[in-house]
């Protein structure tokens, strides 16, 4: 069977292609307008612009901005002029950020419904607050058990954005003292921090890059965020403390190595607490700054190595305050200069008495006979204190009486010795007090009164023997003659 075709007259054509190229002028004419469904809305928001247009209705006629058939897809279009948008979609951020087929804009959307249609009211019949950045978990009823309408949170004139004064006012009429103090600590960006299901009851800033250790746990968030800023919060040391001076430029930046957050001071040296004043026994209490007011660092005094005190630096640098003192402060105690200082006590008010009393003879004495020189010069620190140090022992009670001599003697006199025991009477025969060697010939330990009684001493062995007194007793004098007196006068 044969095909049959239809012929089409030359006429007929004509007529065709007049009408198209009618029907194409028309619509390039109005822009398309003339295919339409609807009017677009004109619906603005606290007089928001995009691209210099107010609402969809400023660019009506000109539908490729939003319609690019075979040449872009529609919600493409749409997030080229809703940058907000396409930043929220590009960091998963934000409503649109989380929302399902986000990209299906016009069935959240829909337009050409008129220029009183809301285009954003009309996605809230759809919207799922889940989506958001902020939960309605704890927000669906206020503190009266009511329920909380959008418009206590969000501005109905300004596209239903978050009004954050309506979190202030809200909690401030339940615990107006607690957010009075919030407010001043950690300001009103209340977003920054509460996302509608933690309400920071259980946080643990342990579980933060930064954990709030030592002293760092004591002071107040405001401390170090400031203006109620959380995000971006310096986690540096030198982002909050500035370097001391005294060792600016000399231990780098890595604070940690020295110094602990239970506490700046001791530092840390080598693994164990370094105090100046306990280890080195120097206080750098009148040692923080020079002559001329600026601060002196450990280079100052340890120019080569931290281990090791040049005393040249001392010299050098009281020197320049006043050389002359220091010419003749050399020349008389010498340049060792920690031998006489600590750095509390400078000496300018030294008071001998408070270290060893020069009473006696002592205060006649040149103070060289007690502070000898060495090489570094004249000793003060470590010069001897006991009377033994400088005074050698008497034989005569060498062993007997020990090493505290101050028991017995005075710096007045070395004799006569003052004996807080002696049970016989020193002033024996009413000749005055008798010098110790008299009775004490060899040693103190023992005693003869034939010392002055040596003529006597056949007439009293005679007579003691006929008393009944043995050759092995006679010899203990003072125990029947207590008081130097003969026995029938002693009682």
């Amino acid at each position: 069977m044969r095909r049959k075709w239809t012929i089409f007259s030359p006429l007929s054509i004509i007529l065709t292609l007049v009408l198209f190229a009618g029907l194409g002028a028309t619509f390039l004419g109005s822009g398309g307008l003339t295919f339409s469904p609807g009017k677009l809305t004109d619906k603005n928001y606290a007089g928001f612009t995009i691209e210099g247009f107010g609402s969809h209705a400023d660019f009506e006629a000109e539908c490729s901005r939003c319609h690019q058939p075979l040449t872009s897809m529609q919600a493409e279009l749409c997030v080229d002029c809703h940058t907000r948008v396409a930043r929220q979609i590009v960091t998963a951020a934000g409503v649109h950020g989380n929302a399902p087929a986000v990209m299906a804009c016009a069935a959240c959307h829909p337009d050409h419904q008129g220029r009183d249609f809301d285009p954003f009211w009309e996605a809230l019949r759809t919207f799922d607050h889940a989506t958001a950045e902020f939960s309605l978990q704890h927000h669906m009823l206020d503190y009266d058990e009511n329920l909380i309408a959008c418009t206590a949170c969000h501005n109905e004139d300004q596209g239903l954005r978050v009004d954050l004064q309506g979190c202030v006012d809200c909690h401030a009429d339940h615990q107006v003292a607690f957010m009075t103090q919030h407010i001043l600590d950690f300001g009103d960006s209340c977003l920054t921090c509460h996302d509608g299901v933690d309400r920071m009851v259980g946080f643990n800033h342990a579980t933060t890059e930064f954990p709030l250790e030592g002293q760092h746990g004591e002071i107040d968030c405001s401390v170090c965020h400031q203006d109620g800023r959380f995000t971006g919060t310096t986690l540096d040391c030198q982002g909050c403390h500035q370097e001391p001076l005294v060792h600016q430029g000399l231990f780098g930046a890595d604070c940690a190595t020295c110094h602990r957050a239970q506490g700046w001071l001791p530092a840390l040296v080598e693994g164990q607490p370094f105090e100046h004043a306990s280890q080195t026994g120097f206080s750098l209490a009148r040692h923080k700054q020079d002559y001329t007011g600026e601060p002196l660092t450990c280079l100052g005094c340890h120019p080569d190595n931290l281990k090791q005190f040049e005393a040249g630096a001392c010299i050098s640098c009281h020197a320049d305050d006043n050389l002359l003192f220091m010419e003749q402060h050399i020349d008389f105690y010498g340049s060792a200069c920690l031998a006489c200082h600590d750095g509390v006590d400078r000496l300018s008010d030294f008071d001998h008495a408070a270290v060893f009393p020069l009473e006696g003879r002592h205060s006649s004495t040149a103070c060289e006979n007690c502070h000898l020189t060495n090489a570094a010069g004249r000793v003060f620190k470590g010069t001897p204190l006991e009377c033994h140090q400088c005074h050698t022992e008497p034989q005569i009670h060498a062993g007997f009486f020990g090493l505290q001599c101050r028991w017995c003697h005075t710096t007045d006199a070395w004799v006569p010795a003052r004996l807080s025991q002696h049970d016989f009477p020193l002033d024996h025969g009413d000749q005055g007090v008798l010098e110790c060697q008299l009775c004490h010939i060899d040693t103190y330990t023992l005693y003869t009164c034939f010392g002055c009684h040596e003529h006597q001493q056949a007439e009293v062995t005679e007579t003691h023997l006929a008393e009944g007194v043995s050759l092995d007793e006679l010899p203990s004098c003072s125990r029947c003659h207590p008081a130097g007196k003969p026995a029938e006068e002693s009682g």
